[in-house]
């Protein structure tokens, strides 16, 4: 009885290939049949009818269910009201189908997905923006040495307690371990470059190219300007040619979608710098978002300047390192934010935030000299932001040049 199920079986398998490749051979050949003519040469050729083929069909579909997903048959097997069907599914999606469960997470806002998650699905979806990163923060950062310029002694910028809580503030997503803050590796990084040429040297673009600033005279400017004023500034001031990206990453079709802007923004940078190899600074210009009582200000050669904060993803949460978000350039990255950070302390004061340090990337893995910039936040205005870039163009050439900002 069971040999002659199994023989039926293989019949209609057969049958069906057969169809499959009678109806490829008809199209390959170019024939244009209309869908009558198709069905009365093919009756006349197999004679069997659609009923038989329509169970024949559903046979095969069930058979490959139960055999190739098992768990997705447990509800035929336990019927729509059983009580444990629930907890079937369950394992279903957290153990055979993460993914599923994943983006079932995101979508709903649960703030431990990517923590959850992180070892577990494509570096395609969790390099996908990191919205908390737009999240409002109730710190300002600042630094607690303000006023005067600060040179700090080796010895202490070795400390690595002194390091992380003068300088840095670590996001709860994520740790700071002692090799990543090694100030003596850190600060002795030879970040120079020859800057005499005719090629662009510096790359400045905007993942999120839509953030704004507070509306100024009826009118609102964005990081774009900002940029703008920052390729100007190192071009007539200090001869550093410059290309400046003035790519919209975070929109899709009009609208406001930063779901993959990382991602485009990543590509294009990559292609640029295939494009041209004598880029060796990489700088994506961002405005922060904080709450709205803070106003990140402070006053640079009489100009009221936006303060600015260098920002570090180290590819790990605290669940670990992230290995599919690799990043060969996290010490160099480190060790150029630092040294920015310390030759601002030094010429201009109260002008940088903290260090901020999450867990993600953010495309930092494309150059040593990539960095992140949050200039400003929304409650600056477009001249504040853009007055910021006269001192950061300073402090690039000096650090560009070999300067050290250290006893």
């Amino acid at each position: 009885m069971y040999q002659n199920k199994k023989n039926l079986s293989r019949m209609i398998e057969i049958v069906m290939l057969a169809i499959f490749l009678i109806l490829w051979a008809m199209l390959i050949s170019g024939h244009r049949l209309s869908e009558n003519e198709v069905w009365e040469k093919f009756e006349k050729k197999i004679p069997i009818r659609p009923e038989i083929l329509k169970d024949a069909g559903e046979t095969l579909i069930n058979h490959a269910k139960n055999e190739m997903v098992p768990l997705l048959s447990y509800e035929d097997y336990l019927g729509e009201d059983n009580v444990l069907l629930p907890f079937f599914r369950s394992i279903m999606q957290t153990e055979m189908f993460p993914i599923q469960q994943y983006s079932v997470d995101y979508w709903d806002g649960n703030d431990n997905f990517s923590s959850l998650y992180s070892d577990r699905v494509p570096d395609y979806f969790t390099e996908s923006d990191d919205e908390s990163v737009e999240d409002k923060k109730t710190d300002p950062g600042n630094m607690d040495n303000t006023g005067t310029g600060t040179t700090y002694s080796l010895a202490k910028l070795t400390d690595y307690k002194f390091l992380l809580e003068h300088f840095y503030i670590v996001d709860e997503t994520t740790t700071m371990t002692k090799t990543d803050l090694d100030g003596k590796k850190l600060l002795q990084t030879d970040l120079s470059v020859k800057m005499k040429g005719e090629d662009p040297l510096v790359l400045i673009y905007h993942t999120h190219g839509s953030e704004t600033y507070k509306k100024e005279n009826g009118k609102t400017g964005s990081v774009i300007d900002v940029g703008k004023r920052l390729k100007k500034e190192l071009e007539e001031k200090y001869g550093i040619k410059t290309i400046h990206d003035t790519s919209i990453y975070d929109q899709v079709n009009g609208e406001l979608d930063r779901n993959a802007a990382y991602n485009y923004a990543g590509d294009s940078v990559a292609a640029t710098l295939k494009k041209h190899p004598s880029i060796k600074v990489v700088l994506d210009l961002h405005r922060d978002s904080v709450e709205d009582s803070i106003h990140l200000v402070t006053e640079i050669d009489g100009k009221k300047t936006a303060q600015i904060m260098f920002f570090n993803g180290v590819s790990r949460l605290k669940s670990g390192e992230i290995d599919y978000l690799y990043n060969p350039n996290k010490s160099a990255n480190l060790a150029f934010s630092l040294q920015m950070q310390l030759l601002a302390a030094k010429y201009y004061p109260d002008y940088t935030r903290k260090i901020y340090i999450k867990g993600y990337r953010y495309n930092l893995h494309l150059a040593k000299r990539a960095m992140l910039v949050e200039v400003g936040a929304q409650n600056n205005t477009v001249t504040e932001a853009k007055n910021a870039m006269v001192p950061l163009a300073e402090l690039l050439y000096r650090l560009l040049s070999g300067e050290k900002a250290y006893k």
